[in-house]
């Protein structure tokens, strides 16, 4: 066997095993150190994580997949730019626990190696069937997007929640790009710090409450209610909406005045007319709290939020100590 022919095989060889490790990289492995990153986002709360986890670091660019005041996608229907968008995608953050179901083919279709990142990866989930009045579900099970069994994706509601899921997005956008990791630890960090406190100040005023039992408009609010300890004895409507009949509106008042309900929650983006008939047939105070599901996909979105929310607890439970 000639030199040359020895010299062309090793050349073959090399080049075999250069290109079986972008294949392997492709396929899910690290980020080239100092290359660009385009990640997507799914939903609004995951974006304005994503951004602060990202900050000022070069080279990252965050594109939000869905329409910032779409709330909850559920069974959305990707419009072409949303696959093209996909398609691109380097890294993909959702928010997961069953809100982004519709992304699990499209995905495997226009970008199987995109990266994966989950938000809600090891929090302790909530199920959608332990809210809502019994009555209440059955009366709407064939409205229902879900089945019973379904679990709440709504876990962001909660800054300590929120908390867990900065972490998350931060340790997995380190794991992908362990060349920028030590800053997207850093500015994870920071933010957590931020959401934490807000957790703790929202803790203290809660346990100064009169009452521990809540009716929320819909369950939004359980994560925010378990991690508050806050009782939810039912919810206004089982889905967004989708307000009670005249049957389960005298039901709910039943539940209301016998579980001794002194809070219905509401949010500011649906209608409040049902609540205030509740309110004005009970004597229980009505409190208005954002959800973060829809608006402006910025780094302060969610602080500014939580921070309107406090406001609200404050000055609903002081008129409620009041009264009392």
């Amino acid at each position: 066997m000639s030199k040359k022919y020895i010299g062309l095989m090793a050349c073959w060889v090399a080049l075999g095993i250069a290109i079986s490790g972008l294949l392997l990289a492709q396929a899910g492995g690290t980020i080239e150190p100092g290359g660009g990153l385009r990640v997507v986002t799914t939903t609004l709360p995951v974006t304005i994580f994503t951004l602060n986890v990202v900050g000022q670091i070069p080279g990252v660019r965050v594109e939000m997949l869905l329409p910032p005041n779409l709330g909850c996608p559920h069974d959305y229907d990707l419009t072409p730019g949303e696959m093209k968008r996909i398609s691109r995608a380097e890294v993909i953050i959702a928010n997961g626990l069953g809100l982004e179901e519709f992304l699990g083919k499209p995905l495997k279709q226009a970008n199987p190696r995109a990266r994966m990142i989950t938000a809600t990866e090891g929090i302790v989930a909530l199920k959608v069937a332990q809210t809502g009045l019994p009555t209440e579900k059955a009366e709407h099970a064939h409205d229902h997007p879900h089945p019973e069994s379904s679990l709440n994706g709504h876990a962001w509601v909660s800054p300590k929640q929120a908390a867990l899921m900065v972490r998350n997005i931060a340790e997995g956008l380190a794991r992908v790009d362990p060349g920028r990791a030590a800053s997207y630890r850093a500015n994870g960090k920071e933010y957590q710090r931020k959401l934490e406190k807000l957790f703790e100040e929202m803790k203290a005023l809660a346990d100064r409450s009169p009452n521990k039992k809540v009716l929320p408009v819909h369950n939004s609010f359980d994560y925010l209610a378990r991690d508050l300890g806050w009782q939810v004895v039912g919810t206004i409507q089982t889905q967004p909406g989708v307000e009670p009949s005249p049957r389960n509106m005298a039901r709910l008042i039943q539940t209301i005045r016998k579980e001794g309900v002194r809070i219905i929650i509401t949010e500011p983006q649906y209608s409040d007319k049902t609540a205030r008939t509740l309110a004005r047939e009970t004597g229980a105070a009505l409190l208005s709290l954002e959800s973060v599901a829809a608006g402006k996909p910025a780094a302060d979105t969610y602080e500014r939020a939580m921070k309107a929310n406090l406001e609200s607890m404050k000055k609903i439970f002081d008129e409620t100590r009041r009264k009392n």
